[in-house]
């Protein structure tokens, strides 16, 4: 392997640096300055919001309990929803209900979604950013990092122009890939690309489709409202004239009339860590995309519809995960394990879209025993081996395959991220390192901001 030197033309210093600019990272970032740390936010694009906006990931899962009783996800996460509800740009979930065209008519914890404009949620963002005095440095891509002894001393960016040193006293890995993780030797682990990772999306975004015709096919029976036009689909594949591995359209209604966000496409055996296989992941979703759009004129309700935009960058549900100091298991979801330092609720499934097939993800939980209605998250998934300064936040966190394939959910993330800005923020004013915080405090600050930490009922 070949080595190249390069020349830093500054160096850029600040309390905590977050690294990445998706949910995860902004909310953390939030987090950070509004706790009193001189933050600074590292993203590769020129927008903030990662999937939920460059990739028109959405709707938000649930972020309530399963019978639509308690907002189990609050803090930022709710102060961004009703920001973008004020401005036309969002359903609060509260509002959402039960079974209905935001969650898809899925039945299983599709519950209290939260339906957005993804330029809303780009606006809002950047908003609250520049709010909390926020340093922004997008388009600008981290290369590689720098220890000292236990401790990450600068992340090395490319601006395009030229690199750059970040140093700071805290950093969060926010990359989704646990790309500052891994450089930083920290262990971490990817299922296998083949056989048990979980498939990549585009999320495409129509309008023109007449939401009542919608509705009224899809009232015919149980499986229709289950499976959206799964009867239309296996008679195409019958004739071989349906090439997706999907077994239904996941149509989801957006905030307009006539507008749906579209979660159909399907890219099998790619890996998320290679950007020769990213692009061919999305090359092969653009040709889904024209593929679906030519087979929704033959679907109640969708005859005439129109595309309005498709995603910049293709929706990863699973990439790196890191081994940090407890790794959350399914069976700590199913038995909704106690732990003294939850910093999150959460209440989706176990949702692992198959590596082969096209059998829909949800439908897992048919087989098998169902997570508590309610779980705890505790902070030491979000603490890496082996570095005493990094805390990972989103996707990266440490948990199974399947664990993980509940709570990347985006409340969960924003839950998650927002412990993580929090904490490294009091770690520098108690001059502590992330892994010697008193937990209890910062349980007590996230409480006071906001977040919900148990049920009322409990």
């Amino acid at each position: 392997m070949e080595q190249y030197m390069g020349t830093i033309a500054s160096v850029v210093q600040g309390d905590v640096i977050v690294c990445g600019g998706g949910c995860a990272g902004v909310i953390a970032a939030i987090a950070s300055a509004r706790n009193g740390a001189k933050t600074i936010l590292i993203e590769k694009s020129f927008t903030v919001g990662g999937t939920a906006t460059n990739g028109l990931v959405g709707p938000f899962m649930t972020c309530f309990s399963p019978d639509g009783k308690e907002q189990i996800v609050k803090g930022i996460f709710d102060e961004m929803i009703w920001r973008m509800e004020k401005m036309g740009g969002a359903v609060h979930p509260s509002k959402t209900g039960m079974v209905s065209g935001y969650g898809c008519y899925i039945k299983l914890r599709h519950n209290n979604v939260t339906p957005f404009h993804p330029e809303a949620l780009k606006m809002v963002m950047l908003e609250m950013l520049e709010e909390e005095k926020v340093t922004l440095w997008l388009g600008t891509s981290i290369l590689d990092v720098q220890k000292e002894g236990g401790n990450i001393k600068r992340v090395i960016g490319f601006d395009g122009h030229s690199l750059r040193a970040f140093e700071g006293n805290i950093f969060i890995d926010a990359t989704g890939d646990a790309f500052v993780s891994e450089k930083a030797q920290v262990p971490c682990d990817l299922a296998d690309i083949q056989d048990g990772l979980q498939p990549m999306t585009l999320f495409f975004w129509i309008d023109h489709a007449d939401d009542e015709k919608i509705e009224e096919y899809l009232e015919k029976d149980e499986t229709k409202r289950y499976l959206p036009y799964h009867d239309r689909i296996e008679a195409a594949r019958a004739e071989g004239k349906f090439p997706i591995n999907r077994n239904k359209i996941g149509l989801y209604h957006m905030v307009n009339p006539g507008e749906w966000r579209l979660n159909t496409t399907r890219m099998q055996g790619y890996d998320p860590t290679s950007a020769e296989d990213l692009s061919r992941a999305y090359c092969e979703g653009m040709k889904q995309i024209r593929f679906l759009m030519d087979f929704f004129k033959t679907l109640p309700g969708l005859e005439n519809a129109r595309i309005v935009q498709s995603g910049l960058q293709v929706g990863v549900r699973e990439s790196k995960r890191i081994r940090g100091e407890y790794i959350l298991t399914e069976q700590d979801l199913i038995d909704n394990t106690s732990f003294p330092d939850t910093i999150a609720l959460c209440s989706y499934p176990v949702d692992l879209h198959p590596a082969k097939g096209a059998a829909t993800g949800t439908s897992r939980q048919k087989e098998k025993t169902d997570v508590a209605e309610v779980y705890e998250i505790p902070y030491r998934i979000l603490l890496p081996l082996g570095v005493n300064n990094l805390l990972t936040a989103g996707r990266c966190v440490s948990a199974t395959h399947e664990a993980l394939g509940a709570i990347r959910i985006m409340p969960a993330v924003f839950a998650m991220a927002q412990a993580a800005g929090t904490a490294a923020a009091m770690s520098l004013k108690s001059e502590t390192g992330p892994k010697e915080l008193d937990v209890s405090k910062l349980q007590d600050t996230l409480l006071e901001q906001g977040q919900c930490l148990r049920l009322h009922r409990d």
